[in-house]
């Protein structure tokens, strides 16, 4: 296999990328099988069985590796404390390793490399590893991503984006700078001296959960515009709000990162209802996604920004690396002090069956990184009775090691 990173290149130098999805299921099952039916779902998954590998030009591309390094193991540690060992230890995508699976006492957690895939395609993960624990029979399933040549005409760029990149890529290759890993493993040592990451937990049960839905449909408006207006009540300035959406344009289960996103400003009003609020909030959505061009911008526009720039944005905002290019750049984007005031991923009632013979899962918990121009991720799931609201920020730490 040999695939070029293209509209995922973000993904490649972010010090911050790691996905994490933790799921409880009715039986205790011990650590061999847990870790064999790991293994046999690993090896299904064309995109765990790549490595990425960075050209002398700059170009990166997903290739064979004949022994990926993914893993399977026991811990002592609680979730949050797996995400701040985990996030902390680089993940050697350059040699296979994609995903780690770990079986503690809170259940069986999952962490992987936004580079191996997005939400969606961890639930399709688990839907395998639990076809394999299950003893199923399951074929090979190929690497799928979003690609300059697969992405919707409707995306096309405009004047304006196609003279920014001209400028912009003029200037970066006159700097001629491409990076390699001992620069993502500074990138990552220095980034991680100063930050440690917090996660906060709402569990909504049954009854809260009706109740909740309730609410939403009888103001008229989704969950996800609901639980945005609550996000929102207690702040007091415009704020501004990405929400990551499934780009697959023809319904595949492929593991690969195939999303793309939209972003909004919105104010909360306090002069009118929360119901109101949230409906305003989701004309704002509505008419964003029905804006197929700008659907697709930013995975245009980034996939066509010099791929070595791009490695630069996420080094900027680690602290490790700066030129006036790149910072420009950075700030331009959203890569500096101005991020995301909320980045919202909701997965909805998850895509996955919950019973596999005498397997069931009973609740799922998704945790989404915090990349770099973002500041509170929440990554929503719901499986069963069991909603889990979870929000995932970096608290700024000059003690951390």
């Amino acid at each position: 296999m040999r695939y070029r990173i293209e509209t995922e290149r973000t993904d490649l130098f972010d010090p911050s990328i790691v996905i994490t999805m933790a799921l409880r299921i009715n039986e205790d099952v011990p650590a061999d099988a847990l870790r064999y039916a790991f293994d046999r779902a690993c090896s299904l998954h064309e995109v765990l069985n790549s490595r990425v590998e960075i050209e002398p030009s700059g170009e990166a591309y997903y290739v064979t590796c004949d022994n990926p390094r993914n893993t399977f193991s026991e811990t002592e540690l609680t979730l949050s404390g797996l995400i701040n060992d985990n996030e902390k230890r680089r993940f050697r995508i350059e040699e296979g390793e994609f995903i780690r699976g770990f079986k503690t006492h809170e259940g069986i957690i999952f962490m992987m490399h936004h580079l191996g895939g997005d939400g969606k395609s961890l639930l399709y993960f688990i839907e395998t590893f639990m076809r394999c624990l299950n003893g199923e029979k399951c074929g090979r399933v190929p690497f799928r991503n979003l690609t300059l040549d697969n992405l919707p005409e409707e995306g096309r760029l405009s004047h304006m984006h196609e003279w920014l990149l001209r400028i912009w890529n003029g200037r970066w290759k006159r700097e001629k700078r491409v990076f390699g890993f001992s620069d993502m493993d500074a990138a990552y040592r220095e980034f991680w001296q100063r930050h440690d990451s917090v996660v906060d937990i709402k569990r909504y049960e049954k009854t809260e959960l009706e109740s909740l839905i309730s609410e939403a449909k009888n103001a008229g408006v989704t969950l996800t515009s609901y639980l945005i207006a609550g996000m929102l009540r207690d702040k007091d300035h415009k704020a501004d709000i990405g929400l990551a959406v499934d780009g697959r344009t023809d319904d595949n289960r492929s593991m690969g990162n195939q999303a793309t996103g939209i972003s909004l400003q919105y104010r909360y009003n306090k002069k009118i209802s929360l119901e109101d609020n949230a409906r305003n909030i989701q004309r704002l959505m509505k008419r964003k996604l029905a804006d197929r061009k700008r659907l697709y911008l930013v995975l245009q526009f980034m996939g066509r920004l010099d791929p070595a720039l791009v490695d630069a944005l996420n080094l900027e905002h680690a602290g490790y690396f700066s030129s006036r290019t790149s910072g420009t750049v950075a700030g331009y984007l959203g890569y500096g002090s101005k991020v995301k005031d909320l980045s919202i991923t909701n997965l909805t009632r998850a895509d996955i069956p919950l019973e596999y013979g005498r397997f069931k899962i009973e609740e799922l918990l998704f945790v989404p990184p915090v990349v770099s121009y973002a500041r509170n991720v929440t990554g929503i799931v719901t499986a069963g009775s069991v909603m889990n609201v979870v929000t995932h920020r970096l608290a700024y730490n000059p003690t951390a090691k």
